[in-house]
């Protein structure tokens, strides 16, 4: 198996290029999660006579690169940094997108029957128009299947984020994240939209097989798991690849604390004058299910069908048992890089232990969406990549 090269470097809030060299980075993690904004954390010694590099991520101006084989993979902001020994530091990153949640106040706008795909462009566009927001995302020219009514009003006590945020989850709302591309020469951060995004049918194959053979230790140094906070304790020693699949370890969690038969939307107005949309899920009901409400507040909601579109997509996330997979393997079996963010993977879990069919969803497994992928580097071995992976079990 090939051992491939994580680099980090440094760079600035308003321009993606490499302002400094290789940053001697240490135990390298860092997330890319669908709709959401991914993190990226470090550690890195400043060695007697080499302190170079430490201007080009000091705090906030500074952003990181992280090549994979010289390729650009992940970029964000450097948001902490903790000193944890004479000499070493620790530094927590967010992906760009980030910087808009809490940082940058929405742009007042009123946007009449607009495509979704545009409004979400707009709101950052107009945004990095203004002096010292400008971060160079290019935002494209994506234009989804949906259109929407939204007012954004001067004294609305909101951001960039959280608009752009509302306008994607609302019922057939886009996708999105916010992606790193181009070349270490030519940078590129970029605006990912779209109304379902990543492979629609599943290139990727997940298996994990309970039985194996007999372990023997490996030459050399053992390889030790990472696996983050998968399993608790020590990190244990694992083989290189477990027999009959291509996964280390395998976790499933099930979850009724989001799960809702009635999902409530609240809007704008006071008591009585305030704007309700209810959506209720009958299936679910007729099947025997208790009744059980969800209310969320969208108080800036003016117009009864964006409130309904809300209502409509509580109800679609939270419709029933919310069941996560984590899923580890080694970097390049499958090669993550080939799995964009969203996409349909296929999981086999070939074991009993979840008290169903043996695999799960039969001989082919079934098949789930790539919610977030996690990479962590260690100081010597191959990485590892965390696949988390989600469906909503309707009954």
């Amino acid at each position: 198996m090939a051992e491939h090269r994580y680099e980090v470097y440094g760079t600035r809030y308003d321009a993606p290029g490499i302002v400094e060299e290789l940053v001697p980075a240490r135990n390298l993690s860092f997330s890319m999660p669908l709709s959401d904004h991914g993190d990226a954390s470090f550690e890195a010694t400043v060695e007697p006579g080499k302190s170079f590099w430490r201007p080009s991520i000091g705090l906030p101006i500074s952003g990181i690169l992280i090549a994979r084989d010289g390729v650009p993979v992940w970029s964000g902001w450097v948001t902490d940094e903790d000193q944890t020994g004479e000499r070493t530091f620790s530094f927590q990153c967010k992906e760009w997108g980030a910087f808009f949640e809490e940082k940058v106040p929405a742009v007042p706008w009123v946007y009449t029957d607009i495509n979704d795909g545009l409004m979400f462009r707009h709101m950052i566009d107009q945004a990095q128009l203004i002096a010292g927001q400008n971060l160079q995302i290019q935002t494209g020219s994506y234009l989804g299947a949906a259109s929407s009514t939204r007012a954004i009003n001067s004294w609305d006590d909101t951001t960039v984020g959280r608009e752009f945020r509302s306008v994607s989850e609302a019922i057939d709302g886009p996708e999105w994240y916010f992606a790193t591309g181009g070349t270490l020469a030519n940078p590129v951060r970029q605006l990912t939209l779209g109304d379902r995004l990543g492979h629609t049918s599943a290139q990727t194959v997940l298996e994990w097989v309970a039985d194996t053979e007999d372990y023997q230790l490996p030459e050399g140094p053992p390889v030790v798991t990472l696996l983050g906070s998968l399993f608790p304790g020590p990190a244990p020693v694992v083989p290189a690849r477990r027999a009959g699949g291509n996964l280390i370890a395998a976790k499933r969690r099930q979850s009724t604390a989001d799960a809702a038969t009635v999902a409530k939307a609240t809007g704008a107005g006071e008591e009585a004058a305030r704007l309700v949309a209810t959506a209720r899920s009958d299936r679910l009901l007729n099947a025997g299910w208790p009744r059980m409400t969800t209310t969320k507040s969208y108080s800036d909601v003016t117009i009864p069908a964006t409130l309904q579109s809300h209502a409509d997509a509580d109800l679609a996330a939270t419709a029933g048992i919310a069941t996560t997979y984590q899923l580890v393997s080694l970097d390049d079996d499958p090669d993550w890089t080939q799995t964009p963010r969203g996409s349909s993977v296929r999981v086999i879990l070939d074991t009993d232990v979840y008290g169903a069919e043996r695999p799960v969803g039969g001989p082919q497994g079934f098949v789930s969406r790539l919610l977030d992928t996690v990479v962590r580097v260690p100081d010597s071995g191959p990485a590892q990549v965390e696949w988390v992976t989600a469906v909503v079990q309707e009954v």
